[in-house]
């Protein structure tokens, strides 16, 4: 029987390759194609609303989700996992310092040195609006990157012309895990005023690989607050205040060597926000703060298993402001402008606690910062009624230095000369879309993205990598890594069929990896040796995407998404952490307020690896089989209660994912029941 659903589950995604059919808009496929191919070089995409009408529902209702999975069924976008929790995005198998991730186009930067809180982790299904996706770097407003980046937007409240008044409340609990889920939320709003809250908490104890197999160091506690306000300011504009607070406590990592005792965010922003009575003009301002503390914690691991007790406590502070003017100067002519600036502080620390010693100390991030002021231009033109051209680009100067005689005098000893550099970053493109006729739209895009090394790169002191089992040290002297984009796509739609394509190439030049250091001793014990970054002189990573949808008839759709991409660099190594094929394949059935999704996910075996060079194995492929159900009860005229239910790995596979540090197994069998009540 299992063998029979992974047979089905791979024919089943013929049409392999896709980039655009679940990244649409919320309702992309109600507008015209040449109002599409503006958005194709950023895609909007929400988690509550979706292609086909069964999986808007899904998404929904269902706002006790993981972003994670969320994030996971986005077109290019694979997740890095360590654990159950807070997993790293990687886009088209790039992550990092390559890509970007922002929230309201605030820039933000996690505080682990082991990249257990990657920005995603701090937003939730129920503060989240929708989150958009870049692939270009030069129309990438948020920052600098050779692979575009994400940007998360948050719920927010709405002016309305009479008083309003709305909620909802839920919960939802999980059998692998003893997971449970529990939300609220507000929303108020009249002419003057409109304002939201809301707040998640969640909670699971150890999950369970196939066959009931514990997988210890796995828990998570959580909880999640947001609060918005907007107060209109004259008869065209309105200032906006926001606030998201996210607390994790006692976060188990199994792939890694230490857990969290506590990953906590502070994200404050004021905006001031005007727009002219003809709606051509938009202009906003906007200043924000935040403020991550982070702490690694080996104390609840079994004592033979700590050689030496340690802690690891980090910060990331960032302050900025950015002011933004969207001009729609015609119908067809509609160009946005962009001054940004930020100064991140990165603080990471280690302390040794031997047996029979003095505790040792010493600076993993030696205080590291980043002062940042960028621009951005971008003018999207209808030359004609099927041709739009859209140049973007993005410039920005940086300067880098470390702050404290303490950490100058560490990290002395190890580089020569001035610590600080300056380094200016220049990012450019041009798409073009081409609507032969109603039912076919081509795009193609041309990029030169570029990106400075991280602070995390060029500062780093002994930081210890499980992929490859070394520390790292930094190298301030790293040349920018940069590269020549390419992409090419189509999309055919008629009323029962869309089929999205897309092709790409990233030609990168200065590649930053590790490379082994001799004669260095390490400072982790057990690690295979110390690695320090350098540019390859090139590398290069390509791939493609498919997506398809297909109503054979009224109340059934048919979906296939399918990602593939593949890296070496100049010596033909593979790069690391390259997802393998991806196919996910699913029917979706809607009647009377009744949805039922069948879905199948295949991951297909990576063995195009460099374990000695990267530090990767291969791995095997894998199929899934999940299966959902959701109903909508209307208990008032105002008051509606969604129930959903579902079935995760239902043949309860042992299977793990090419991005799976350490290839901890993944959940078996998992059982949910949620239910939400919208006031």
């Amino acid at each position: 029987m299992k063998r029979q659903f992974k047979i089905w589950t791979a024919f089943f995604g013929l049409s392999a390759f896709s980039a655009t059919l679940r990244a649409q808009n919320s309702d992309s496929l109600d507008r015209q194609l040449p109002l599409r191919t503006l958005l194709l070089q950023e895609v909007p995409v929400s988690p509550s609303k979706n292609i086909s009408e069964a999986a808007r529902e899904i998404r929904q209702n269902n706002l006790q989700e993981l972003t994670d999975k969320i994030l996971e069924y986005t077109p290019g976008i694979n997740m890095i996992r360590r654990g159950n929790f807070a997993m790293e995005p990687s886009l088209r198998s790039l992550n990092g310092g390559q890509i970007t991730m922002s929230i309201n186009g605030m820039r933000i930067f996690g505080a682990c040195t082991d990249k257990m809180d990657p920005i995603s982790s701090y937003v939730e299904p129920n503060n989240l609006e929708s989150f958009s996706v870049s692939y270009d770097p030069g129309a990438n407003a948020a920052g600098s990157g050779i692979g575009g980046g994400i940007d998360f937007r948050l719920k927010q409240p709405s002016f309305s012309d009479v008083q309003q008044w709305s909620g909802r409340f839920g919960s939802g609990f999980e059998t692998n895990g003893a997971a449970v889920q529990t939300l609220a939320g507000v929303e108020y709003s009249n002419a003057d005023l409109a304002f939201q809250a809301n707040g998640i908490f969640r909670r699971s104890s150890n999950y369970r690989a196939s066959g009931g197999r514990e997988i210890p160091f796995s828990q998570y506690r959580k909880w999640n607050g947001s609060v918005s306000m907007m107060v209109r300011s004259g008869k065209s504009g309105y200032l906006k205040a926001d606030y998201l607070q996210d607390e994790g406590y006692d976060i188990g990592y199994p792939a890694l060597t230490m857990d969290v005792a506590f990953a906590k965010a502070r994200i404050a922003a004021l905006s001031f926000v005007r727009n002219s009575r003809a709606g051509m003009v938009r202009w906003e301002t906007k200043g924000y703060y935040n403020y991550i503390d982070h702490a690694m914690d080996d104390t609840r691991r079994p004592p033979e298993t700590v050689p030496m007790h340690m802690d690891m406590p980090g910060t990331s502070t960032t302050f900025g402001a950015f002011s933004v003017l969207d001009l729609h100067l015609s119908d067809s002519h509609h160009m946005k402008v962009k001054v940004d600036g930020y100064h991140n502080r990165l603080w990471a620390t280690m302390t040794m606690y031997p047996s029979d010693g003095s505790p040792m100390f010493m600076y993993t991030l030696a205080n590291p910062v980043r002062s940042d002021l960028g621009l951005h231009i971008s003018d999207a033109i209808s030359l004609s009624k099927k041709l739009t051209l859209t140049p973007s680009a993005r410039l920005e100067y940086m300067h880098d230095a470390i702050s404290g005689s303490d950490a100058k005098e560490q990290l002395s000893g190890l580089f020569e000369g001035a610590l600080s550099r300056n380094r200016m970053v220049a990012n450019l493109s041009i798409a073009a879309s081409f609507q032969p006729d109603k039912d076919w739209l081509l795009n193609a895009a041309i990029a030169r993205g570029g990106r400075a090394a991280s602070l995390q790169e060029a500062y780093a002191f002994y930081i210890y990598n499980r992929l490859d089992a070394f520390d790292y040290l930094g190298n301030p002297d790293l040349s920018q890594e940069s590269s020549l984009n390419l992409s090419f796509g189509s999309t055919y739609r008629n009323s029962s069929l869309e089929i999205s394509t897309n092709v790409f190439g990233y030609f990168i030049q200065d590649y930053i990896a590790g490379t082994i250091l001799d004669g260095y001793s390490t400072m982790t014990i057990g690690a295979s040796g110390v690695k320090q970054y350098i540019n390859v002189a090139s590398a290069r990573l390509y791939g493609g995407e498919v997506a398809l949808k297909w109503e054979p008839m009224n109340r059934l759709v048919v979906s296939s998404l399918n990602t593939f991409t593949r890296g070496s660099d100049n010596e033909g190594s593979a790069l690391p952490l390259i997802a393998p094929f991806k196919t996910i394949n699913a029917v979706d059935y809607n009647f009377r307020k009744t949805f039922f999704r069948i879905e199948g996910v295949t991951n297909a075996a990576q063995k195009h690896v460099s374990t000695q060079k990267y530090g990767e194995t291969m791995t095997p492929e894998s199929t899934i089989l999940n299966l959902h159900m959701g109903k909508q009860f209307s208990l008032s005229k105002q008051t509606k209660l969604k129930i959903n239910l579902s079935v995760e790995n239902l043949f309860d596979e042992d299977y793990f994912q090419h991005l799976d540090i350490m290839k901890i197994s993944r959940p078996g069998r998992n059982l949910t029941c949620r239910m939400t009540v919208l006031l």
